[in-house]
This record gives structure tokens, C-alpha cells and sequence, in this order.
């Protein structure tokens, strides 16, 4: 019994001094690791919920003064650099004999153009016209555009019918 006490003994002072050696002397490792940040230009516009413009002429009063139809939140641009607006009709308006493209204007407020300089009254037409120059970097430039028939003349005398064409905007980063 003596015997075996004794082993018992020596079996946890081996251990006890065991693991004194280890935590008198500790070891470490170490491992590098790369952290890359990856950036690709990214850019988009995405229409609000509702993005159809309605010019409606309904009296006589209608075709005697200028109309303003304005679409807050019209659009979203997201862009990681600065940006410029351009907009563009995709054709003229239809049914055939529509009135002239230019009869319609657009405009961005100030307000909403994101630290832009916008161009003020731009007249619809098939080429991209400049309409915000200089637009900050942004997660989420919402903006209002006014659109404005000034001058409703060019309506008279056409068939009672929706005229109708496709803006497009364009966010191209500088």
C-alpha cells in the first residue's frame, strides 16, 4: 500500500510540475492575414413607385396656361464617384402627329440635385441633354423633377387622345 501511495505521490508531482514548466513557459504563434478592400465604379438609377407623368387637359382653362407636373422622389441615383444627368426622349410623341417633343421641359430643383449645378428648363428632345452637371458621390441622391408644358398652343387643334413618349435618364460618372 506503501508502495503505491508512493507511485500515486510522484505521478501527480510529475504532473503538478509538468504543467508549471508549460505555463512558466508559454509558447505562441502567429499567422499574417490580408485584408483587401476591392473597388469597381458602381452606379445606378432606380424610378420611384410612381414614375408616369400625366399632363392632363380636361377644360378650357387647361389649354389657356402653362402646366407644372412635379414628381418628388422620381428617381434614386446611387454612385460611388461624382456623376452627371443627362435625359433624353427615346421618340417623339405618339400617335403620330403628336406635339413636338420640346413642348415639354424639365427641370431639377436645386434642392434636390445633390450638390449638382442643375440646367433649368431643359427642353425634351431625342439627344441627351445635360440636366445635373457635378453631382456628388452618394448612396441614395433621391431627386424631384419639375416637368413643364409652358406654353400649351401646340396642343390645340390635335385629336383628343394620350400622346405619349419614353424619357430615359442617363447617371454617367465623371
Amino acid at each position: 500500500m506503501k508502495k503505491n501511495l508512493l507511485i500515486v505521490l510522484i505521478a501527480v508531482a510529475a504532473i503538478c510540475f509538468g504543467s508549471q514548466a508549460k505555463a512558466q513557459n508559454p509558447t505562441a504563434t502567429s499567422g499574417p492575414v490580408t485584408v483587401n478592400i476591392n473597388l469597381t465604379d458602381a452606379i445606378s438609377i432606380t424610378l420611384g413607385a410612381a414614375p408616369t407623368v400625366n399632363f392632363d387637359y380636361t377644360t378650357a382653362a387647361d389649354y389657356a396656361a402653362s402646366k407644372t407636373v412635379t414628381k418628388a422622389n422620381h428617381f434614386t441615383v446611387v454612385s460611388n464617384k461624382p456623376y452627371d444627368l443627362t435625359v433624353a426622349a427615346t421618340g417623339a410623341f405618339t400617335p403620330a402627329g403628336g406635339p413636338a417633343l420640346n413642348i415639354v421641359t424639365v427641370t431639377v430643383p436645386a434642392a434636390t440635385a445633390n450638390g449638382g449645378t442643375p440646367v433649368a428648363n431643359v427642353p425634351l428632345s431625342t439627344t441627351a441633354a445635360p440636366l445635373v452637371n457635378g453631382s456628388t458621390a452618394s448612396t441614395g441622391a433621391i431627386y424631384t423633377v419639375d416637368y413643364t408644358i409652358s406654353n400649351p398652343a401646340s396642343l390645340l387643334n390635335l385629336a383628343g387622345s394620350t400622346y405619349s413618349t419614353t424619357v430615359t435618364y442617363t447617371a454617367t460618372q465623371q
